[in-house]
Protein backbone atom coordinates (compact mmCIF):
# COMPACT_ATOMS: atom_id res chain seq x y z
CA UNK A 1 0.00 0.00 0.00
CA UNK A 2 1.68 3.51 -0.76
CA UNK A 3 1.92 5.48 2.02
CA UNK A 4 2.12 8.75 -0.21
CA UNK A 5 1.14 8.97 -3.18
CA UNK A 6 0.81 12.02 -6.07
CA UNK A 7 -2.00 12.16 -8.72
CA UNK A 8 -1.41 14.31 -11.72
CA UNK A 9 0.17 17.14 -10.20
CA UNK A 10 0.66 20.14 -11.86
CA UNK A 11 2.47 23.50 -10.85
CA UNK A 12 3.31 26.73 -12.66
CA UNK A 13 5.67 29.99 -11.87
CA UNK A 14 4.99 32.84 -14.10
CA UNK A 15 3.93 30.65 -17.21
CA UNK A 16 6.57 27.99 -16.75
CA UNK A 17 5.31 24.16 -15.89
CA UNK A 18 7.75 23.44 -12.89
CA UNK A 19 5.67 20.39 -12.47
CA UNK A 20 3.37 18.94 -15.20
CA UNK A 21 1.43 15.67 -14.35
CA UNK A 22 3.24 13.86 -12.35
CA UNK A 23 1.83 10.95 -10.99
CA UNK A 24 3.77 8.80 -8.46
CA UNK A 25 3.48 6.21 -4.93
CA UNK A 26 5.74 5.94 -1.74
CA UNK A 27 5.67 2.56 -0.51
CA UNK A 28 5.93 2.27 3.25
CA UNK A 29 9.50 1.68 4.47
CA UNK A 30 10.62 2.78 0.77
CA UNK A 31 13.60 4.79 0.45
CA UNK A 32 12.36 7.00 -3.23
CA UNK A 33 15.08 8.60 -4.82
CA UNK A 34 14.08 11.64 -7.75
CA UNK A 35 16.79 12.64 -9.96
CA UNK A 36 17.28 15.14 -12.68
CA UNK A 37 19.22 17.90 -14.22
CA UNK A 38 18.46 21.24 -12.54
CA UNK A 39 15.20 23.28 -13.39
CA UNK A 40 13.33 19.40 -14.08
CA UNK A 41 11.03 20.16 -11.06
CA UNK A 42 12.21 18.12 -8.49
CA UNK A 43 12.15 20.66 -5.55
CA UNK A 44 8.93 22.00 -6.78
CA UNK A 45 7.45 18.49 -6.02
CA UNK A 46 8.73 18.19 -2.65
CA UNK A 47 7.50 21.47 -1.79
CA UNK A 48 4.11 20.40 -3.13
CA UNK A 49 3.99 16.92 -1.62
CA UNK A 50 5.31 19.05 1.72
CA UNK A 51 2.64 21.30 1.89
CA UNK A 52 4.89 24.56 0.59
CA UNK A 53 3.39 25.22 -2.06
CA UNK A 54 -0.54 24.42 -3.27
CA UNK A 55 -0.57 22.62 -6.74
CA UNK A 56 -2.33 24.50 -9.43
CA UNK A 57 -4.43 21.03 -10.56
CA UNK A 58 -4.03 17.09 -8.89
CA UNK A 59 -4.36 15.61 -5.73
CA UNK A 60 -1.88 14.17 -2.96
CA UNK A 61 -2.50 11.70 -0.85
CA UNK A 62 -1.61 10.33 2.69
CA UNK A 63 -2.28 6.76 2.47
CA UNK A 64 -5.95 7.41 1.95
CA UNK A 65 -6.76 11.00 3.32
CA UNK A 66 -6.79 13.68 0.77
CA UNK A 67 -4.17 16.02 1.92
CA UNK A 68 -3.87 18.59 -0.95
CA UNK A 69 -5.12 21.23 0.64
CA UNK A 70 -4.15 20.46 4.13
CA UNK A 71 -1.49 23.52 5.22
CA UNK A 72 2.33 22.38 6.01
CA UNK A 73 2.05 22.18 9.59
CA UNK A 74 -1.04 20.12 9.66
CA UNK A 75 0.65 18.01 7.30
CA UNK A 76 3.47 17.73 9.39
CA UNK A 77 1.61 16.86 12.59
CA UNK A 78 -0.05 14.04 10.00
CA UNK A 79 3.33 12.37 9.63
CA UNK A 80 4.52 14.06 6.24
CA UNK A 81 7.92 15.93 7.63
CA UNK A 82 10.53 17.56 5.43
CA UNK A 83 14.09 18.53 5.42
CA UNK A 84 16.09 21.91 2.94
CA UNK A 85 18.31 22.02 0.99
CA UNK A 86 19.87 24.97 2.76
CA UNK A 87 19.48 23.83 6.49
CA UNK A 88 16.83 26.06 8.43
CA UNK A 89 18.75 26.16 11.52
CA UNK A 90 19.03 29.07 14.03
CA UNK A 91 22.46 29.78 13.49
CA UNK A 92 23.44 31.56 16.83
CA UNK A 93 21.30 29.27 18.95
CA UNK A 94 23.43 26.23 20.39
CA UNK A 95 21.89 22.56 18.77
CA UNK A 96 20.53 21.62 21.83
CA UNK A 97 18.59 24.91 21.70
CA UNK A 98 17.39 24.00 18.23
CA UNK A 99 15.92 20.64 18.92
CA UNK A 100 14.02 22.25 21.89
CA UNK A 101 12.39 25.44 20.53
CA UNK A 102 11.40 22.30 17.25
CA UNK A 103 9.95 20.41 20.41
CA UNK A 104 8.28 23.10 22.00
CA UNK A 105 6.54 24.17 18.80
CA UNK A 106 5.60 20.80 18.43
CA UNK A 107 4.41 19.86 21.11
CA UNK A 108 2.56 23.29 22.00
CA UNK A 109 4.81 23.44 25.27
CA UNK A 110 6.46 26.89 26.13
CA UNK A 111 10.65 26.54 26.70
CA UNK A 112 10.47 26.25 29.78
CA UNK A 113 8.14 23.22 30.29
CA UNK A 114 9.64 21.50 27.11
CA UNK A 115 10.32 17.43 28.04
CA UNK A 116 14.10 17.57 28.71
CA UNK A 117 14.72 13.91 28.24
CA UNK A 118 13.10 14.26 24.68
CA UNK A 119 15.53 16.61 23.25
CA UNK A 120 17.94 14.43 24.78
CA UNK A 121 17.05 11.09 22.89
CA UNK A 122 16.72 13.08 19.68
CA UNK A 123 20.65 14.35 20.25
CA UNK A 124 21.66 11.05 21.08
CA UNK A 125 19.91 9.30 18.33
CA UNK A 126 21.64 11.46 15.80
CA UNK A 127 24.90 11.48 17.56
CA UNK A 128 24.43 15.21 18.22
CA UNK A 129 24.54 14.68 21.81
CA UNK A 130 28.22 16.03 21.96
CA UNK A 131 27.82 19.06 19.96
CA UNK A 132 24.93 20.35 22.26
CA UNK A 133 26.81 23.46 23.04
CA UNK A 134 27.68 24.49 19.81
CA UNK A 135 26.19 26.95 17.91
CA UNK A 136 24.85 25.62 14.86
CA UNK A 137 26.76 28.62 12.54
CA UNK A 138 29.78 26.71 13.70
CA UNK A 139 29.28 23.21 12.63
CA UNK A 140 30.27 21.87 9.63
CA UNK A 141 28.05 21.40 6.48
CA UNK A 142 27.42 17.64 7.05
CA UNK A 143 26.63 17.94 11.11
CA UNK A 144 24.04 20.78 10.00
CA UNK A 145 22.60 18.77 7.45
CA UNK A 146 22.01 15.88 10.32
CA UNK A 147 20.87 18.46 12.74
CA UNK A 148 17.93 19.67 10.05
CA UNK A 149 16.83 16.48 9.53
CA UNK A 150 16.82 15.89 13.39
CA UNK A 151 14.65 18.67 13.65
CA UNK A 152 12.15 16.76 10.95
CA UNK A 153 12.40 13.74 13.12
CA UNK A 154 10.80 15.77 15.99
CA UNK A 155 7.32 14.89 14.90
CA UNK A 156 8.43 11.15 14.28
CA UNK A 157 6.85 11.19 10.83
CA UNK A 158 5.62 8.34 8.62
CA UNK A 159 7.29 10.07 5.44
CA UNK A 160 10.34 11.95 5.26
CA UNK A 161 11.04 14.05 2.50
CA UNK A 162 15.06 15.14 2.20
CA UNK A 163 15.95 18.17 -0.26
CA UNK A 164 19.40 17.43 -1.42
CA UNK A 165 20.73 15.85 1.82
CA UNK A 166 24.43 16.00 0.52
CA UNK A 167 24.59 19.35 -1.08
CA UNK A 168 27.51 21.39 0.04
CA UNK A 169 28.89 18.19 1.74
CA UNK A 170 32.36 17.13 1.40
CA UNK A 171 32.64 14.66 -1.39
CA UNK A 172 34.51 12.28 1.32
CA UNK A 173 31.78 12.74 3.78
CA UNK A 174 28.84 12.33 1.51
CA UNK A 175 28.88 8.38 1.79
CA UNK A 176 28.99 8.20 5.76
CA UNK A 177 26.72 10.92 6.10
CA UNK A 178 23.77 8.85 4.46
CA UNK A 179 24.93 5.71 6.22
CA UNK A 180 24.44 7.88 9.43
CA UNK A 181 20.80 9.15 8.49
CA UNK A 182 19.70 6.30 6.97
CA UNK A 183 20.50 3.99 9.92
CA UNK A 184 18.35 6.37 11.70
CA UNK A 185 15.49 6.60 9.78
CA UNK A 186 15.29 2.88 8.74
CA UNK A 187 11.79 2.42 9.42
CA UNK A 188 10.11 5.83 7.86
CA UNK A 189 9.29 5.95 4.00
CA UNK A 190 11.74 8.88 2.28
CA UNK A 191 11.50 10.66 -1.16
CA UNK A 192 15.29 12.24 -1.44
CA UNK A 193 15.93 14.67 -4.24
CA UNK A 194 19.55 14.09 -4.72
CA UNK A 195 22.05 14.99 -7.38
CA UNK A 196 25.05 12.70 -6.61
CA UNK A 197 23.96 9.22 -8.49
CA UNK A 198 26.71 7.17 -6.54
CA UNK A 199 24.71 8.17 -3.67
CA UNK A 200 21.14 7.20 -5.24
CA UNK A 201 23.13 4.10 -6.14
CA UNK A 202 24.08 3.22 -2.86
CA UNK A 203 20.81 3.87 -0.74
CA UNK A 204 17.78 4.38 -2.91
CA UNK A 205 15.40 1.64 -3.59
CA UNK A 206 13.63 2.97 -6.07
CA UNK A 207 14.28 6.24 -8.90
CA UNK A 208 12.09 7.91 -10.53
CA UNK A 209 13.50 10.82 -13.32
CA UNK A 210 12.29 14.18 -14.30
CA UNK A 211 13.02 16.34 -16.93
CA UNK A 212 10.72 19.43 -18.09
CA UNK A 213 8.66 19.06 -15.10
CA UNK A 214 7.83 15.38 -16.32
CA UNK A 215 8.12 11.68 -15.05
CA UNK A 216 10.25 10.40 -17.66
CA UNK A 217 11.39 7.20 -16.28
CA UNK A 218 11.03 4.95 -13.18
CA UNK A 219 14.46 2.56 -12.71
CA UNK A 220 16.31 0.28 -10.78
CA UNK A 221 19.18 2.24 -8.64
CA UNK A 222 21.28 -0.07 -10.42
CA UNK A 223 20.21 1.06 -13.52
CA UNK A 224 20.27 5.33 -12.65
CA UNK A 225 23.47 6.05 -14.63
CA UNK A 226 22.22 4.90 -17.64
CA UNK A 227 19.07 7.28 -17.63
CA UNK A 228 19.46 9.86 -20.51
CA UNK A 229 18.17 12.50 -18.23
Amino acid sequence: MAILSAVDLHKSFGGVKAVDGVTLEVKEGEKLAVVGPNGSGKTTLINLLSGLYPPDRGRVFLQTLDVTKTPIHVRVKLGIARSFQLPQLFPELTVYENVAIAVAALRGFSLKAVHLEEVRSILELFELWDKRSVKAASLSEGEKKILDVALAYVSRPKVLLLDEPTSSVAEEDKIPLMERLLERLRSISIVMVEHDLDVVERFAERVVAMRAGKVVAVARPSDVKTLEI
